[in-house]
């Protein structure tokens, strides 16, 4: 099963939906940046969403969002969420926990019942459906820091999926898709397939990205059906019929419902 996955901070404003309007309207996973935002002892107040810097974009804690989330599962108990989360400040799982359990949103939180291995592969994943027969509908990923002996809901993303580039710049005319991370040059079960743009500046020798605003997606025409399909193409010549797992890009509402059409499409359901 492919889903797609919102690119950037949990809470970011890259349309104007909102964190429930993307919920509601089929976003099942995303990817986010914690950081520390104020010097306090209590990480239900320290541990933020933020990107680049807290200074510059923090949509606030952590919590404050999970709860959110937590009242779109309440409500919908056959929808599954997964969060990938970039971890920028390297905050412990310790620190992250008390965020999952005020929020009340752990109690959905899947935690293997598999050890790491050396393969990286060839985990005995749930299907879906055992996901939601046992309420563990939450699937999280961090992509440093991760350890299970302390909270074993808090998955490290490495282990277990690779993403292709996402250091992406405009203007793109094919996207790649050879694994950039882990660049161990080993599969894992899970693939990401990133689908997004960055503007590169220069200054005194140091590359600056930024994303792309919402209107040079649109006149560039990244998140049409083209461009996706032909990205997804290019892929299954690297990956072969083997399914990606999550699409991830900037400003999903833009495109005209292509990046749902096409997981419809790659899922085997239809669109209409």
């Amino acid at each position: 099963m492919i889903d797609v996955v919102k690119h950037h901070p949990l809470a970011v404003e890259s349309s104007d939906t909102g964190i429930w309007g993307k919920i509601t309207g089929a976003i099942g996973s995303w990817l986010g940046n914690n950081q520390s935002a104020q010097s306090s002892s209590d990480p239900l107040e320290y541990v933020h969403l933020c990107h680049g810097s807290c200074a510059l974009i923090d949509k606030g804690p952590l919590v404050d969002t999970l709860y959110v989330i937590r009242q779109f599962m309440d409500a919908n108990p056959r929808e599954i969420v997964t969060l990938i989360i970039e971890n920028v400040s390297g905050f412990t799982p310790d620190e992250l926990r008390p965020s999952f359990e005020q929020s009340g949103i752990a109690t959905y939180a899947y935690a293997p019942d598999f050890a790491p291995r050396d393969t990286h592969s060839g985990y005995a994943w749930p299907t879906l459906e055992q996901l939601i027969d046992k309420n563990q509908r939450l699937v999280t990923f961090l992509d440093d820091k991760a350890d299970v002996a302390q909270v074993p809901y808090i998955l490290p993303e490495w282990e277990y999926v690779v993403e292709i580039p996402y250091a992406n710049i405009h203007p793109v005319e094919n996207f790649p898709c050879n694994q950039d991370r882990p660049r161990d040059g080993v599969a894992r079960d899970l693939v990401v397939m990133n689908h997004f743009v960055y503007n590169r500046a220069t200054l005194a020798g140091e590359n600056i990205d930024t994303p792309l605003t919402a209107q040079q997606v649109k006149d560039h025409g990244y998140n049409e059906l083209a461009s996706l399909d032909t990205h997804w193409q290019t892929c299954k010549s690297v990956w072969g019929e083997r399914a990606l797992n999550f699409i991830t890009l900037d400003y999903y509402d833009i495109g005209n419902g292509s990046i749902f059409q096409l997981v419809d499409q790659i899922n085997g359901f239809s669109s209409a």
